[in-house]
């Protein structure tokens, strides 16, 4: 094996499981914590929020910035909300027989897709802006992912 198949492997890697965390993190915390406490409290369900999407966020923001990778970079931050929902989807219906998954038509939907889309720039801009390098960038790219918590929490 080559070392750039080798690169190209383990940058096929990282685009698929940043998302996968984040979707064991979702999936976990709505099947094994939420259940097993009576009252759920905003700060909670916001904390939850910040950890599902922020650890990705930072990792994605480190991936970028440490290896300067431009395009698996933005590409991973692109595909971030989408197959993490699609990861989510699978696990939801893996371990919680009454779920029922959407049909690969739902994916493909118009609607879907410009619900996922400021979402998509947002985290591909996260991570273009890590993977330039530079103080200022990293800066706009940390700024882009403080952007995506405060939508998210703003989001009921």
């Amino acid at each position: 094996m080559t070392d750039n198949q080798k690169r190209l492997i383990h940058s096929a890697v990282i685009i698929m499981l940043i998302p996968l965390l984040s979707a064991l993190m979702e999936v976990s915390y709505k099947l094994f914590l939420v259940p097993t406490m009576m009252p759920i409290s905003m700060e909670l369900q916001q904390l939850s929020r910040i950890l599902i999407f922020g650890v990705p966020s930072v990792l994605l923001i480190y991936y970028g910035y440490t290896t300067g990778n431009k395009v698996v970079a933005t590409l991973c931050g692109v595909l971030l909300f989408p197959l993490n929902s699609i990861y989510a989807e699978i696990l939801f219906e893996l371990f919680d027989p009454e779920f029922i998954m959407a049909g690969l038509n739902y994916w493909f939907r118009w609607k879907t897709i410009i619900d996922f889309s400021p979402f998509t720039l947002i985290c591909g801009l996260m991570g273009y802006f890590a993977s330039i390098r530079t103080k200022a960038s990293l800066l706009a790219g940390v700024c882009f992912g403080i952007l995506l918590i405060s939508i998210l929490l703003l989001i009921d």
